[in-house]
């Protein structure tokens, strides 16, 4: 049975800039990738406080519907060990395994999912639900390749202002998936930000609608975004 998880219930911390303030524990690479060739790829649990922690990896199939993220179950990508308990003050090595792939597909798209599993209980307590354990969860890209010629990503973009909540929608018609930061507008060699830092991901085929801020209804000059860390100006469809 397909377990499917919507990705506002699976992210309780997305991880961008790899540790998340109330948790100790810190989680590198952050974009961690399998590259064309590679059957694996590492994940690094690094725990910084004073007490152990024990860490669970799961790794879900990462699609995009009706400009939903969605992640399902799946058993082309493994994590070893599934589940492990970091000291204080150590590191935990977790590979990521690529137990099969579709060749069709230049890029393959999943989740870790990676949770803090909350302590036993004291001994003599009567139940565990007697007291609240906080779980932190995260939640890192992997990107597979089967092939070094993977390809690129290719943007359309519409965009809707006016009287209605202004917005841009994205289509993605390339072959691998496009990671989109810092929105804007440039007019006259002024940049006006509309989205600063991370906006989301666009994964290959897929759709994203992005709110913009009221300010962008009457804004004008081009519309400039970073893909993949590349500057790219979009040009809306007529």
């Amino acid at each position: 049975m397909i377990r499917r998880l919507s990705l506002a219930l699976s992210l309780l911390a997305l991880i961008n800039a790899a540790q998340a303030s109330a948790s100790a524990i810190v989680i590198w690479p952050i974009d961690p990738v399998i590259k064309a060739g590679e059957q694996a790829a590492t994940l690094w649990l690094e725990n910084k406080g004073n007490e152990p922690v024990t860490m669970q990896v799961r790794a879900f199939a990462w699609s995009q519907a009706d400009g939903t993220d969605v992640l399902n179950a799946q058993d082309e990508v493994v994590a070893s060990p599934p589940i492990a308990r970091v000291e204080a003050g150590k590191r935990q090595l977790v590979r990521i395994i690529r137990r099969s792939s579709n060749a069709s597909v230049p890029e393959g798209a999943y989740r870790l999912v990676v949770d803090e599993l909350p302590p036993p209980p004291p001994q003599g307590s009567e139940a565990p639900a007697a007291r609240l354990a906080v779980q932190m969860r995260y939640s890192v890209p992997l990107f597979t390749y089967t092939t070094a010629d993977k390809g690129a990503p290719r943007l359309k973009v519409r965009v809707r202002t006016g009287e209605e909540t202004p917005e841009i929608t994205l289509v993605n018609t390339g072959t691998t998936h496009a990671r989109l930061t810092n929105l804007r507008t440039v007019t006259g060699g002024h940049e006006t930000v509309l989205r600063e830092g991370l906006v989301g991901y666009v994964l290959a085929g897929a759709t994203m609608t992005v709110p913009l801020p009221a300010a962008a209804a009457t804004a004008t000059g081009t519309l400039r975004v970073a893909v993949n860390g590349v500057d790219q100006s979009l040009t809306p469809d007529a």
